[in-house]
């Protein structure tokens, strides 16, 4: 197979409609316009305000079943008959269309005249593309789920980075040969700058997000450090569905450990987006270890950006695990609006690994707002050497 250069995993956001391979989102992203109108709330003044294993993962809550894109994607494709003569014309309407809208018309009659027989002469329309263009990405997952294996062996000697794409389309039509597949290439294949863990991925999400949670727990179990990183992917996709209690259901199911952690950090995340309270409701109805600690520092990340003294106060009900991590994730989001409020909320924090990271976390960012301010804060401090210089390792 031809090593193929690594850049961000750009394609895989239109499948998953979310991350990669920045899988998780920076807190910078977020919106914060609730910060912007005035100092966020101090630790004092919010606290006196109120007084793994894959046989683990059940196949029977799969109740979305097998919701494929290829069930999509086969009432469009193949509506056409198109001739060769036909192919080139649209084709070169393709190249030399002007505008947006009319390429994408152009495309998008090459694709409904899409055939296992007709691709390869398609494929020649659209191989100028870069690889990670629309056009690019979305041909190759048709490809694939029609055309299986067929289509994924295709892209072992052409010069851009295709096989991920079509084994998604594959993997969507028809998860088990796809994932069957996927099990005869090397961990080199698996692993490498093909990023083909991460077509199998999205494409199992995309035909039942249970089965790329199966997929996320089998890649941990083999030592894959990437595997929970995948569960955003499965995420992403149960909440395409537009049930968020199935995804609360999906999430707190999972057994404690990574997977769990990163699940309901996703599914926080997302919730508090719109509700806070009810995210914060379903965290604490969680029982304790990482994940429900993820799970409060995300909702309370969020409740940060909207409503900062809302939140402090909130977190002034608190106590022990709950009450550090909802710290935890309010210190690391009013950091970025208000860098000093950031690191004193980070100090309160009881844990002392949970503090120190916080104050890793919190101090960084102040360096990079306000490196005159952080110097002095951090002078201040008291920290322990080793501390300050974790602190400013890449300020």
């Amino acid at each position: 197979m031809n090593k193929k250069y690594l850049p961000h995993f750009v394609w895989a956001l239109i499948a998953a409609g979310a991350f990669v391979v920045g899988l998780q989102a920076n807190s910078e992203s977020r919106n914060s316009s609730a910060l912007t109108g005035g100092r966020s709330a101090s630790p004092s003044q919010g606290l006196s305000s109120r007084q793994n294993s894959s046989d683990s993962i059940s196949s029977s809550s799969r109740s979305r079943g097998r919701t494929a894109r290829s069930n999509e994607i086969s009432t469009s494709l193949s509506s056409l008959n198109l001739s060769a003569e036909e192919i080139t014309r649209l084709g070169e309407e393709f190249r030399t269309a002007r505008g947006p809208i009319a390429r994408r018309l152009a495309f998008s009659e090459l694709l409904k005249g899409l055939t296992a027989e007709n691709a390869k002469l398609i494929r020649e329309q659209i191989a100028h593309m870069p690889q990670d263009s629309p056009e690019f990405r979305e041909f190759h997952y048709a490809w694939g789920s029609i055309a299986g294996e067929q289509a994924v062996t295709h892209g072992r000697d052409t010069p851009k980075r295709d096989m991920a794409a079509t084994l998604a389309g594959w993997a969507s039509s028809n998860p088990d040969a796809a994932v069957a597949y996927f099990n005869t290439l090397t961990p080199g294949e698996q692993n490498g700058a093909s990023l083909m863990k991460w077509g199998a991925a999205f494409g199992l999400a995309d035909a039942d997000p249970y089965l790329a949670t199966q997929f996320a727990a089998d890649r941990l179990a083999g030592g894959d450090k990437d595997a929970s990183k995948m569960m955003h992917i499965a995420a992403a996709a149960i909440f395409r569905g537009g049930d968020p209690k199935e995804a609360m259901t999906w999430a707190s199911s999972l057994p404690e450990g990574p997977l769990r952690g990163e699940a309901t950090s996703k599914v926080a995340d997302e919730i508090s987006k719109n509700d806070p309270q009810a995210a914060l409701s379903w965290a604490l109805s969680l029982s304790s270890g990482d994940g429900r600690n993820r799970a409060i520092g995300a909702s309370f990340a969020n409740w940060a950006s909207q409503d900062p003294q809302a939140a402090a106060a909130e977190i002034a009900s608190l106590s022990g695990a709950p009450r550090d991590a909802a710290t935890f994730g309010y210190a690391t989001r009013v950091v970025h609006e208000d860098p000093a409020a950031g690191v004193d909320w980070a100090a309160t924090i009881s844990d002392q690994s949970s503090r120190e990271q916080a104050l890793i976390d919190t101090g960084r960012t102040f360096f990079g707002k306000d490196p005159a301010g952080a110097a002095q804060w951090l002078a201040a401090s008291g920290l322990s050497t080793e501390l300050q210089e974790k602190i400013q390792r890449s300020k």
